[in-house]
């Protein structure tokens, strides 16, 4: 497995244009589609962005809204997607064609795992994201089955565990509201499933009160000599709850 410490790499990945190129891309884009769901009301505002292609394909009924779809190359499966409601846009994610703080709500479907810039990404979906916007962002778990895998179908892609892509959010001021890994065709949620949802809202204040940033600590079960003595526990916000 190959864990991304540094955020920038130093060669480009091209990002697949459908679902459908990658194994199991059916059954991710359902399993996302369904984690989106009961969010998707709390969006205020009627501006939505969809990065990437995978982005793009997650079906969100949202039909008093406008969605902006972005992508660096436009092909047929994303121009099939076009609605009276939908626009579609070419470009780099790294610098989004977007007016400041005009966008509510920004969907990131493993837009992450094929970047080469993944900060500059969500500095980017930062900029861009009005105040309280929301953030729908999933990962592949590099603690599933993908563990050894360089590659989905002939894609190179990169692998993150959640609480580095966290801790970037924090570092610009956004409140994480969900966090858990998803289940896919049908099995139960566990700490290898293959996807990891994170849903986080843009705040315009300072989420601690501590003259310096609290940083996320790596994880015990990353560390070799505290190996196997903690326990991984997982904290679920329902959407409800809120």
């Amino acid at each position: 497995m190959i864990i991304n410490w540094q955020a920038k790499a130093k060669r480009p990945f091209i990002s697949p244009t459908s679902w459908q190129q990658l194994p199991q891309g059916k059954a991710y884009c359902s399993a996302l589609q369904n984690a989106f769901a009961p969010w998707l009301l709390k969006i205020l505002g009627c501006q939505i962005v969809k990065i990437g292609a995978l982005s793009a394909e997650i079906p969100t009924e949202l039909p008093a809204h406008h969605q902006i779809l972005i992508s660096e190359k436009i092909s047929q499966n994303l121009t099939a997607l076009l609605t009276p409601n939908k626009s579609l846009l070419q470009a780099s994610p790294t610098q989004l064609p977007l007016i400041r703080q005009e966008i509510n709500a920004c969907f990131l479907a493993n837009t992450l795992n094929f970047s080469q810039d993944p900060h500059q990404i969500l500095r980017e979906v930062h900029r861009v994201l009005a105040d309280d916007g929301w953030l729908f962002l999933s990962l592949f778990n590099p603690l599933s089955p993908l563990i050894f895998k360089q590659k989905l179908g002939d894609a190179p892609f990169r692998q993150y565990p959640a609480w580095r892509i966290i801790d970037w959010l924090e570092l610009l001021h956004f409140e994480i509201m969900e966090c858990k890994n998803l289940t896919i065709n049908h099995n139960s949620t566990t700490l290898f499933s293959p996807l990891t949802l994170i849903v986080a809202q843009k705040r315009t204040y300072p989420l601690t009160l501590n003259t310096e940033k609290v940083r996320s600590k790596i994880p015990a079960f990353l560390q070799p000599t505290e190996a196997f003595q903690e326990e991984i526990v997982s904290c679920h916000i329902s959407p409800d709850s809120k």
